[in-house]
């Protein structure tokens, strides 16, 4: 009987590698709840058995092939760090050397991080917080490029630690995200002086709308470019037919409206004028119109109508559209925002009550 379990269970093993034929010991011992070395001599043999070539090396390595390996591999990278090592050749280098410098040495190579080690930690902290003075908006990596301080976490227990120390407020790293997409539109600014929004958001993979408070004249401003206004000049015909073509759009989309409720076109606002405040059984919603089709609804837009519910002391907004984004609901503070497209005017019954 166990002989026939045996059998079973290293045929289980055995399909599991066939359907999985880049797995690896622990995702085995999951998947089958069985122990590979009790079936096979080594993984190596299992996935032979199994007709699947070993997508890696099983092979135990001695103590001199990997040390031949650590040092072959910073002859070819000679400013490689330790994690990056260990990352590339799946050795921890402080199992074959006492530390990374003298892996360095075995390899006749001049550690590059040599000055770090005649530093003290308090003077390490000190440059360390001076360069984040200086630029708060650095992150782990460039700190770490900048210092060559490896071990940002034996200064500092964390990056929270770093910035009190510091005497700043924190910036998330969605923010950095942000300040790094910002200077690359403003390069890209500097290098193409008549770029478009749409050209700036797909050479930088963004929306300059939501970077720059005035968008894309915001970013010209701040490449020191002088925004190409005679374009839109040249364009005067086009701006007149897309004109035409909103004024279309808004006066379709309020006849529709009127079959809900009492319409109110261009009601003037403390910040703006907004498109609709439609009335409808003693409630009163607030309406914007895009006629994008170029380009996508982004947060600016909400931002705005948001400041028209805050000034009209509404608390119910929606923004309609030719196609909605994935996020089609918000909820600032007390307000409820709706993105609907054209063809979703039913849903208003329901969203306003």
């Amino acid at each position: 009987m166990k002989k026939r379990n045996k059998g079973l269970n290293k045929k289980k093993i055995l399909e599991f590698i066939k359907k999985n034929q880049k797995t690896t010991y622990r995702e085995i011992r999951e998947g089958t709840k069985l122990h590979p070395e009790r079936y096979f001599k080594s993984l190596k043999d299992a996935f032979l058995e199994a007709g699947i070539k070993p997508p890696r090396t099983y092979d135990i390595k001695t103590f001199e092939e990997k040390k031949k390996i650590l040092i072959d591999f910073i002859k070819k990278n000679p400013d490689v760090g330790g994690q990056v090592i260990k990352r590339q050749t799946k050795i921890n280098i402080c199992a074959v050397f006492h530390n990374i410098k003298e892996a360095y040495e075995m390899a006749g190579i001049k550690y590059p991080r040599e000055d770090s080690y005649k530093i003290s930690s308090e003077n390490k902290r000190k440059e360390v917080i001076k360069l984040i003075k200086e630029n708060p908006y650095l992150t782990l990596n460039e700190i770490i490029q900048k210092t060559k301080f490896t071990n940002i976490y034996r200064l500092f227990r964390s990056l929270d630690e770093l910035y009190e120390k510091a005497g700043l407020k924190k910036i998330s790293q969605g923010e950095k995200i942000k300040n790094r997409k910002r200077k690359e539109a403003i390069k890209y600014i500097k290098n193409n002086n008549l770029a478009t929004q749409r050209q700036i958001n797909k050479a930088c993979k963004t929306h300059i709308q939501d970077l720059f408070k005035e968008g894309i004249f915001d970013a010209y401003k701040e490449a020191g470019v002088k925004f190409p206004y005679e374009r839109l000049k040249l364009h005067g015909t086009v701006l007149k037919e897309i004109k035409q073509r909103a004024e279309s759009f808004e006066e379709e989309i309020s006849r529709k409206l009127s079959c809900y409720g009492k319409v109110n076109r261009l009601v003037k606002t403390k910040r703006g004028v907004a498109d609709i405040i439609l009335e409808r059984k003693d409630k009163r919603t607030i309406i914007e119109i895009k006629d994008y089709k170029a380009k996508d609804v982004s947060i600016p837009q909400i931002r705005q109508l948001n400041k028209y519910l805050k000034d009209c002391k509404c608390n119910l907004g929606i923004l309609i559209c030719h196609k909605k984004p994935k996020k089609d609901k918000f909820l600032i503070d007390k307000n409820k925002i709706f993105i609907l497209e054209k063809q979703e005017l039913n849903k208003i019954p329901k969203i306003t009550g």
